[in-house]
């Protein structure tokens, strides 16, 4: 019983993280795809969490994997995305994406606005090389998503 309970969770919270990012390319890379990778941390938060409340968030999805095996895959999702944004903030360091904050186009949900942000990280350089995935949503302003990734990054 309790598996087919963490099973049916499981489902609703991919099916609820995906409608938020209906149309989006990282979609490929969330909801337990490369999760038999050990270097893959995958994390998805909807619902009525405390983190997800006190940040005005509907959804929020991080991806985290080995750099030289993920950032081929995911770099031309997530510039693909980023595409479309309202607003960028990119970096690149020798032909490669190092960074990228984007404010993506809104959404409605139940009558109400939702704010839609992306943010990349590509730590090649480093003793533990990795790329990094965010995707929020909710109410939060473009000030408030660049505090919660500033907040995130200490």
């Amino acid at each position: 019983m309790k598996r087919i309970f963490l099973i049916m969770s499981i489902l609703l919270t991919t099916a609820l993280v995906s409608q938020a990012q209906q149309g989006l390319k990282i979609n490929q890379i969330f909801g337990g795809r490369y999760v038999s990778d050990p270097s893959v941390t995958e994390t998805m938060l909807s619902g009525e969490q405390r983190f997800l409340r006190s940040h005005k968030l509907t959804t929020f999805a991080t991806f985290k994997g080995d750099a030289k095996t993920y950032t081929s895959i995911i770099q031309p999702l997530v510039l693909a995305d980023g595409a479309h944004a309202k607003g960028r903030n990119v970096r690149y360091r020798e032909g490669k994406l190092q960074y990228a904050f984007f404010v993506l186009p809104s959404i409605e949900s139940d009558g109400k606005k939702i704010n839609r942000y992306l943010y990349y990280l590509n730590n090649e350089g480093t003793k533990r090389p990795s790329v990094m995935v965010i995707y929020f949503d909710g109410r939060i302003t473009p000030d408030g998503a660049s505090s919660l990734i500033k907040q995130l990054a200490k």
